[in-house]
């Protein structure tokens, strides 16, 4: 097949990249920096260049392919941009490209909360997932991951100088949380049978609370405590990292909706979804290699 994706070599690409390309697919993967072209290329792989706000590019690029793998990608929070409004951007930017090219495959990475309107900021992918549902003629397979391990770097420097992590969210609460590793399982897998319709695939690695956290940590040689803050402090803080006021308080409603897990999580339970193998522990073993200043 000819497939075309979104993401450049990031931390999902990179895993199952390799795999779809091994199977002799045809793939071009769009980068906006030509820094990356030489390191696509080593893989076996084509690359595209330009912006994912180029609706003409991106038309010429999805034509003549039978899958595109898309995301919200390319927005820097701290940059003072409104994040919503930029998910409605690219959301009617990646149906034009789709329905211009005629492509009738897609892939797209959304987001647990994407069907929930009090999820705050994670909500947002609900435009992408409209907008793409609403073609004709298209399958489109939606990815809603939980939340990214990754995220939890955020902790690192208040663990380095006050063995504590500040969070919204009550220590006790179980939440989901995902590795880059099995998204990529679940996108090879839809990349490569994008089923008939429109339809949706949540994943999750491991369900953990903040207490499940500060207990992996601790087994590897970081002791900490937990303090929970007031939404308010959050958004103070993001707002001085410069973020958007509005993202700011979209970001304290998703921490605000979390506090109810059972509502929260409603529509991903009541489907068959996707539980990886990367595992909070695992994660916490890469956590802990970062955090004491060694190579990851």
């Amino acid at each position: 097949m000819k497939i075309i994706v979104l993401g450049s070599l990031g931390n999902i690409n990179r895993y199952y990249l390799p795999r779809l390309i091994a199977d002799g697919h045809d793939v071009t993967v769009i980068t906006s920096s030509s820094d990356r072209i030489a390191d696509i290329e080593a893989l076996g792989a084509k690359s595209a260049v330009g912006s994912n706000r180029d609706v003409d590019f991106l038309t010429r690029a999805f034509t003549g392919r039978d899958v595109v793998y898309l995301m919200i990608s390319g927005i820097n929070p701290t940059s003072g941009i409104d994040m919503w409004q930029s998910a409605i951007e690219l959301s009617e930017i990646y149906k034009t490209a789709v329905q211009n090219s005629g492509v009738k495959n897609v892939v797209n990475l959304s987001s647990v909360g994407a069907d929930n309107p009090n999820a705050g900021i994670l909500y947002s992918y609900h435009f992408a997932e409209d907008a793409l549902n609403s073609l004709v003629g298209v399958n489109v397979a939606h990815i809603r991951p939980g939340g990214f391990y990754s995220n939890l770097f955020a902790d690192m420097q208040s663990l380095k100088t006050m063995q504590t992590l500040f969070s919204p969210v009550s220590d006790n609460i179980a939440h989901g949380w995902v590795s880059p590793i099995d998204i990529a399982d679940v996108a090879y897998a839809l990349i490569c049978h994008t089923p008939a319709g429109k339809s949706a695939k949540f994943v999750v690695s491991d369900w953990a609370t903040g207490n499940d956290w500060l207990q992996a940590l601790a087994e590897n040689g970081i002791e900490a405590k937990y303090q929970q803050i007031p939404v308010e402090a959050l958004v103070e803080n993001m707002i001085k990292l410069g973020f958007h006021e509005d993202t700011a308080n979209r970001f304290a409603q998703m921490s605000r909706a979390g506090e109810s897990p059972d509502e929260f999580y409603a529509s991903l339970r009541a489907t068959d979804y996707h539980l990886g193998k990367v595992k909070l522990v695992d994660f916490a073993k890469v956590f802990a290699v970062a955090y004491k200043g060694e190579r990851r």
